[in-house]
């Protein structure tokens, strides 16, 4: 395996995002009906992975769910790795060593209702760390160099620097009164080890006649700092994005049959300490097929995804600093984790995160999920762990950037990678571990959420 990666989304529980690809429009209470009383659930879970941007690092993941409110779920990590000499560039642009740990941590507070609305649900996602060894790939274009192994920072593909990635997004969605939250605001989900079992009738209907719509405000802020930038030694953007979701399956956590609408327009003005203004837009649409079972499963779905992404404002004719002759930041382009980009795990997981960026991007994916009846996990009243389920997945992935919306580009010359994933529905919350090969290698990935 050449590398493997845990970033800041690994513990995202709605994209969130960021939120953005993972994100489920609906909001909703799932009840256990193996449970009469009680169905707050937690379940804490130490994990360790080793990688070579990282090294060996260890921590423990949180997840509590249904506490306080029944909708509401917090999501919270620590982690540290050990120490690796990394190289800094000193006054002089000379290189010197010396040694650092990447560590870090991250909340999530997803679902709750503020007692003066009915239909208002506000989530916080927050994360500070520092990393040793990132990887930033200023030339995010699809036919884009890659060569790790340069010592100087202004010729390797991806930039190798030390740095923060500090992060926070407070994220408003109002719950619209059509279609199945025309009169109750929040769905009833029932589940029995994990399958929804009161849901028959949903997935699939009418847009926005049935099915749940979310009208969503997120106000985001991100300093990224890169040690060895000279053009710019923080990357710095605040905003807002404005969305519409909607979403027509029967379980939106992890969907069975029908589909999931999502259009977003992001904008960094260029206030309080942005590095610039910016702005972008992406939809996303995703399809559920549901087939009948083996003698040994419980559930067979296809899953599909197709999103683009487009950004207006990138001017690639200047450059942010003109007067800098090592500039490579062009005029008004998003950030690279931000906009038209692909690479990480959500899109192209056999690439590094961020891996693409462009003004413009497509992107499909195809996934086979299979629960197999069989569960260790499944008898509650003596697992001290509450997994509902364990899921298989095979998937295949294809996607190109562009420095303009052509079709004819955009098809042409795509990257592509498959993988296998093992996944588990732990405190009513799927957890994946990934793994996917490309051009480039292999990466691994754990997560909390679907892909889409």
């Amino acid at each position: 395996m050449k590398r493997c990666g845990f970033c800041k989304t690994a513990l995202l529980c709605a994209v969130f995002s960021v939120i953005c690809s993972c994100a489920s429009a609906s909001e909703f209470i799932v009840e256990d009906i193996n449970f009469s009383k009680r169905q707050a659930t937690w379940i804490a879970l130490p994990y360790v992975f080793d990688s070579e941007s990282m090294g060996f690092t260890g921590g423990i993941v949180g997840i509590f769910n249904g506490f306080f409110q029944p909708q509401l779920t917090i999501v919270a990590t620590l982690y540290a790795g050990e120490k690796l000499e990394v190289k800094k560039l000193s006054g002089d642009q000379t290189i010197e060593k010396e040694e650092a740990r990447t560590s870090g941590g991250f909340l999530a507070v997803k679902g709750y209702k503020p007692p003066f609305s009915k239909r208002m649900f506000v989530s916080f996602y927050g994360s500070y760390a520092y990393y040793p060894d990132q990887r930033l790939y200023l030339d995010g274009s699809n036919d884009s160099d890659r060569n790790i192994d340069s010592e100087s920072p202004f010729e390797m593909t991806p930039l190798k620097t030390q740095g923060y990635n500090n992060w926070m997004d407070v994220d408003f969605r109002y719950v619209l009164p059509w279609g199945e939250s025309r009169d109750d605001v929040l769905p009833v989900i029932k589940m029995k080890r994990g399958i929804a079992v009161n849901r028959d009738n949903c997935g699939g209907g009418v847009p926005f006649v049935t099915g749940q719509t979310v009208l969503g405000t997120e106000l985001f802020y991100t300093k990224w700092t890169a040690d060895k930038l000279t053009e710019e030694p923080s990357l710095n953007t605040n905003g807002m994005r404005f969305y519409l979701e909607h979403d027509n399956t029967d379980y939106p956590d992890n969907p069975s049959r029908g589909y999931n609408i999502n259009a977003r327009f992001s904008a960094d003005f260029g206030l309080w300490n942005s590095t610039q203004s910016w702005n972008a837009l992406d939809v996303s649409y995703s399809h559920y097929f549901e087939f009948g079972n083996f003698s040994w499963t419980r559930q067979n779905v296809i899953a599909l995804n197709a999103w683009t992404a487009y950004s207006p404002s990138w001017d690639s004719s200047k450059k942010l600093n003109p007067d800098n002759p090592n500039a490579v930041i062009d005029k008004h382009r998003p950030p690279m984790w931000e906009g038209a980009r692909l690479g990480g795990w959500n899109r192209m997981r056999a690439y590094d995160s961020n891996r693409f960026s462009d003004k413009a991007a497509v992107y499909f994916a195809a996934e086979y999920r299979l629960i197999p009846s069989l569960n260790p996990m499944q008898d509650q009243r003596w697992s001290p762990i509450p997994i509902d389920w364990f899921q298989v997945v095979l998937f295949a992935e294809a996607g190109r950037v562009a420095p303009h919306y052509e079709l004819s580009t955009l098809f042409s010359d795509m990257k592509y990678d498959v993988g296998f994933s093992i996944r588990a529905l732990a405190a009513k919350l799927p957890i994946r571990f990934d793994m996917a090969v490309g051009e480039e290698g292999s990466t691994m990935w754990v997560m909390v959420k679907q892909p889409f």
